[in-house]
């Protein structure tokens, strides 16, 4: 995406971990939201700062036809595990896993993330989860 080969280059340098890239469409409205972090989280003034300096950039090559708002923003604590960075990052904590058919008479499954490859994943490192049977994999939030 060219979006993400504009943006990722300028957040990492500056010390942050590009996360992801969103587009929305509210309406007439349309938002490009882009998310990045750094260790303990990002504060308002690290998303003003990215915002800033990634802005021009976006601006000049101009990637998104309509009029849009630009948005940076933290993943936030539930957002799903979908690249190698996400699991590599995740490896050791709690994760919630959602599949599309049931797995021993279960589609859902809460455990630490011990490993993953190219074909998928393993919590407590006993359960196996193929990629293509997960709907969708996320951090574990306890309320």
């Amino acid at each position: 995406m060219l979006i993400e080969s504009l943006v990722e280059p300028l957040i990492t340098q500056s010390g942050y971990e590009y996360v992801g890239t969103e587009i929305n469409k509210n309406g007439a409205d349309t938002e490009l939201i882009i998310y990045a972090d750094k260790p303990g989280g990002l504060e308002l003034e690290d998303c003003e700062k990215i915002s800033r300096m990634i802005d021009p950039i976006i601006d000049e090559h101009d990637p998104i036809e309509e009029s849009y708002y630009l948005c940076v923003s933290s993943p936030g604590l539930d957002r799903p595990l979908k690249a190698e960075r996400d699991f590599k990052r995740s490896i050791g904590k709690k994760v919630d896993v959602k599949l599309y058919r049931p797995m021993n008479g279960h589609k859902e499954f809460t455990g630490e993330l011990t490993s993953f490859d190219d074909n998928g994943f393993t919590l407590d490192g006993e359960q196996t989860f193929a990629y293509k049977d997960t709907a969708i994999v996320r951090l574990h939030v306890d309320l």
